[in-house]
């Protein structure tokens, strides 16, 4: 008995779930680590700087450190369930991309959520960032409805249990 292959939906649904939990969360971190390096070597030209030491990038060391550990954990994830081995990899990615879509709306709402009082400035950018961070959350729950779509399909059960399910037509059932 042949193994079945791998269907091009699983292909497309680790792919695209690959990009989006771990290739832009990691192309933020090497932003925003480049951005710091770059200020962190600008040359003042002898005066000494006394305002230093802010947060001008608005992004916790800890918070990268996270983003980078998750985004890397998936991306072990996802090896694992291109692979389709173990055969609870199939589980074990549904779930990480669920719990990774449900991160990324509380994070939107608590974003939303936040008011952003005159005194202390809004601009234009606020409310793009706005619709952007809508729009990132929009497309994660897309790719993540597609992934449970298609991972709990026929194709893709079998290529994660390891073989195809006998057909009821030719099987006989006793007494009949």
């Amino acid at each position: 008995m042949q193994r079945p292959g791998r269907p091009l939906g699983v292909t497309l649904a680790i792919f695209a779930s690959v990009m989006l939990f771990t290739v832009f969360p990691l192309m933020i971190v090497v932003m925003v680590l480049l951005v710091a390096r770059h200020f962190s070597e600008i040359d003042f030209g002898g005066i000494e700087v006394y305002a230093s030491g802010g947060d001008f990038l608005g992004v916790s060391p800890v918070g990268l450190v996270v983003q980078s550990v998750v985004a890397i954990l998936f991306l072990v994830i996802a090896i694992f369930a291109w692979r389709g081995r173990p055969a609870y990899m199939r589980y074990v990615m549904l779930a990480a991309v669920i719990l990774l879509t449900l991160f990324s709306l509380v994070l939107t709402l608590v974003q939303s959520a936040t008011n952003q009082s005159f005194a202390q400035g809004t601009s234009s950018l606020d409310s793009l960032l706005s619709s952007v961070s809508c729009g990132q959350f929009a497309l994660s729950f897309l790719v993540s409805f597609y992934v449970a779509w298609y991972l709990n399909r026929g194709p893709a059960r079998a290529f994660y249990r390891g073989y195809y399910l006998p057909d009821p037509a030719n099987t006989t059932e006793p007494g009949a």
